[in-house]
């Protein structure tokens, strides 16, 4: 799958109504690319089911809980992030969860917003639908709640028109295993309905 298609679409919210959710779903990576020549991205196909997040080891890991972990992770990190208002403190937050290719670009991201006066609120809730898991990389889909976050005005604690989320954005992360870790690449918003 070309990126082409998600790439205009991106572009084309990123000026409007999602906004801050885009920017909250920490996909502001992919964001840069609206300048660039498109990246081809291979999606998984919709058909595997993932296998149940269990271990039968007490104490132990399997892949899709670490997976889990680290999106569950990643996305308070970028809340945390957000709402510190500091780049160097931003940076620092997302580095145990963000590929670091990606880190500036997206606390450049928040720092354009910042310094337009306006701040972010509220964090979305995750529901995680399926993950499917390599060795080396991992799909986490989620069907998130963003209706209660979005950007409002620093000066006047007014929402500024048009950022507040959706109760049911569809999300696909993409995450590499890394050093021994999980790190979130990229986030992709579906234009489609969740779907278990």
């Amino acid at each position: 799958m070309s990126l082409n298609p998600l790439k205009r679409s991106r572009c084309a919210l990123r000026q409007g109504r999602r906004r801050a959710v885009i920017v909250a779903a920490a996909i502001a990576p992919a964001l840069a690319a609206c300048n660039g020549t498109p990246a081809p991205v291979s999606l998984p196909s919709r058909s595997p089911s993932a296998t149940p997040v269990t271990s039968s080891t007490p104490g132990v890991q399997s892949a899709q809980q670490q997976v889990v972990v680290a999106r569950t992770g990643y996305t308070v990190a970028v809340g945390e992030a957000e709402r510190s208002r500091n780049v160097t403190a931003a940076r620092q937050l997302l580095r145990p969860y963000l590929a670091a290719n990606r880190i500036d670009d997206l606390v450049q991201t928040m720092s354009t917003i910042w310094t337009n006066g306006e701040v972010f609120y509220g964090q979305d809730v995750l529901h995680i639908v399926r993950v499917t898991v390599t060795a080396t990389t991992a799909f986490v889909y989620d069907c998130d709640d963003t209706s209660s976050m979005g950007l409002e005005y620093a000066a006047t604690d007014q929402v500024v028109p048009g950022s507040t989320g959706s109760p049911d954005m569809n999300v696909i992360t993409r995450l590499d295993r890394v050093g021994g870790r999980w790190l979130v690449q990229f986030q992709v918003v579906v234009d489609e309905p969740c779907t278990a």
